[in-house]
């Protein structure tokens, strides 16, 4: 009976004294907020044929932040500067602002999948031109990969509308393709 006891209290004692391991948890929960910066390729093309339509390509900056509802719905804010050369001449400064919401799966602890409408107000000034500001709306959908438990790798693909003057070209619809990287503040 003592050899029981014995051999009971030192089993005890090692499963007290072997450490649990606990799981990292990747990403932004309840709460949190989360930074994001990316730069894209952008394609645009102008329905209107005129003086200021055409076809364009540029790069633009885009800067976000973010709040977590639930692990699962993030709403933010993003600005959205950028200068665009024409091939007919004429630069332009457009700068959006706007809001944003996502509904984000978890596909395993490092990846999320992400998708939800976007809206705000874009404001453009060519030269040779007055400028204009409309309302713009949009779609996109999304991948993060998670490559610390506060910094991702995200790409974005997203589709955007905006109703402009038609000297500047009129209806426009607008594919952007963000790549940058997700700080968890």
């Amino acid at each position: 009976m003592a050899r029981f006891c014995l051999l009971a209290a030192a089993a005890v004692a090692a499963l007290g004294s072997v450490s649990t391991a606990q799981e990292v948890m990747y990403g932004a929960g309840e709460g949190e907020l989360l930074f994001g910066f990316s730069a894209n390729y952008r394609y645009a093309h102008a329905d209107s044929i005129g003086p200021g339509a055409d076809e364009t390509e540029s790069f633009v900056a885009n800067g976000s932040l973010s709040w977590f509802l639930q692990r699962e719905h993030e709403v933010g804010f993003e600005l959205s500067p950028s200068f665009i050369r024409s091939e007919l001449g004429g630069d332009s400064l457009d700068l959006y602002a706007g809001g944003f919401y996502n509904y984000n799966w978890w596909t395993s602890p490092q990846t999320t999948i992400y998708a939800g409408p976007q809206f705000g107000v874009l404001s453009t000034d060519t030269s040779g031109s007055d400028g204009d500001t409309a309302f713009s709306w949009g779609v996109h959908a999304g991948f993060r990969y998670w490559i610390d438990p506060s910094v991702s790798i995200d790409i974005e693909p997203r589709v955007s509308f905006t109703s402009l003057d038609e000297s500047l070209g009129g209806d426009q619809s607008v594919f952007d393709l963000l790549i940058g990287l997700s700080v968890k503040l």
